[in-house]
């Protein structure tokens, strides 16, 4: 079987369940050829899964039911154990594939551009994607914390963290311990008990919970450094200082010029903090799940301009708060008909309470909803710009 078999099997049985959007999520990653995001994406889902069916696959051969309900429970046990398998085979292939495929040399060593051409591509967020692979694989295989600085030092910038620093969701740093150099990446959200939650940036695997006063203790003895990328130039090689051609220096004031009115004309239509506030309103709601795509987005595919990419994933999360808000909606509409009729029974002061409640978290999803939609249609105002500049050259 195919690995695009795989993902047609996989998804015919998840249909219906809040595991299938991040599935198709997962596909698209494949489909770009990102095979070790397809692959941490899929265990994400795998483990989601695994969690909302533990009582399923955790239960006894003899419980004692009735014989429909038996032969009910059986069917679902059946269910999905199939699809936990059909999740460790696929995964099984893509890990076959990312050790069977050879790296794709970039075009720039093959043949440059003629430079009338390279003034009307867009070299620098493709460059930026060329250096950020790159140096995940080359910090994967570094052995001491001096091999680690002089990766970095020609594209970030070392900068201390103090003790008022305020943890942002999606922030990188560089940790120095025991003569080695971590690359590291805030989690979202980005504390748990008290606790600092950190990814490894180069695979992005989780790693233990770090005490915010153990952390704030290395920052002071300067351990820990924040990463702020540095502005890569045109004709920048990977672990190598910019080479700078003679220019006139009119010309570059009008690039920038352009440069600016482009970001300026962007942050008109959608700006930073309108991914901002749907990220908070979203963790407010309580029922969009992965809301961390919301911070690859806006760090990644609409800072690059990636505007199509970024909508497609943006579209598919809303479609996904979407359904756990008619969810939520049909759980509360169970629960009044209950109350009504005397199936549940509550004080008038526990009623009260319980309906505030559902009165502020139904204005959080509303709110969320709205951040959503403005969001969307930010994303399509740009790509309508983008295809009307391009329509125009």
């Amino acid at each position: 079987m195919t690995i695009d078999e795989s993902f047609d099997e996989l998804y015919k049985r998840l249909r219906g369940s809040r595991c299938a959007a991040p599935l198709l999520q997962a596909r698209t990653y494949f489909d770009a050829g990102d095979a070790s995001q397809t692959l941490i994406e899929l265990q994400k889902i795998r483990q989601t899964y695994i969690e909302t069916r533990k009582s399923l696959l955790d239960a006894e051969a003899n419980i004692e039911l009735p014989n429909v309900r038996e032969s009910q429970q059986r069917k679902r046990q059946s269910k999905a154990s199939d699809a936990v398998e059909h999740f460790d085979e696929l995964i099984s292939l893509l890990m076959i594939q990312s050790r069977t495929t050879k790296p794709i040399e970039p075009v720039a060593r093959i043949s440059r551009p003629r430079p009338e051409k390279a003034a009307s591509s867009s070299p620098k967020v493709s460059h930026v994607e060329e250096v950020e692979n790159r140096l995940r694989k080359e910090l994967a295989l570094a052995t001491s914390e001096q091999e680690v600085r002089d990766l970095l030092k020609p594209h970030f910038e070392l900068v201390p963290v103090d003790a008022k620093h305020e943890f942002e969701s999606g922030e990188r740093m560089v940790l120095f311990s025991n003569g080695l150099g971590h690359v590291i990446q805030i989690d979202d959200p980005p504390f748990i008990d008290n606790s600092v939650r950190v990814l490894t940036w180069f695979d992005q695997k989780h790693m233990l919970p770090i005490p915010t006063d153990k952390f704030l203790k290395s920052a002071a003895k300067g351990r820990i450094h924040r990463l702020l990328m540095r502005k890569l130039e045109e004709g920048e090689s990977f672990g190598e200082e910019t080479q700078k051609t003679e220019s006139n220096p009119k010309d570059e004031s009008k690039d920038e010029n352009k440069l600016v009115s482009e970001t300026a004309e962007r942050d008109k239509i959608l700006d930073m903090g309108a991914f901002t506030q749907l990220l908070d309103a979203a963790q407010r709601s309580g029922i969009v799940p992965g809301s961390n795509i919301i911070i690859q987005v806006r760090d990644c595919e609409y800072r690059l301009g990636k505007y199509n990419k970024a909508l497609q994933m943006m579209e598919t999360l809303y479609t996904t708060f979407l359904g756990s808000e008619s969810q939520r909606n049909q759980r509360l509409q169970r629960e009044e008909m209950e109350i009504a009729s005397g199936r549940k029974k509550m004080s008038p002061r526990e009623l009260q309470l319980k309906r505030s409640q559902d009165n502020q978290a139904t204005q959080a999803v509303d709110r969320t909803k709205v951040r959503f939609q403005r969001v969307l249609e930010g994303l399509r105002g740009l790509l309508h710009l983008e295809h009307t500049a391009a329509a125009q050259d």
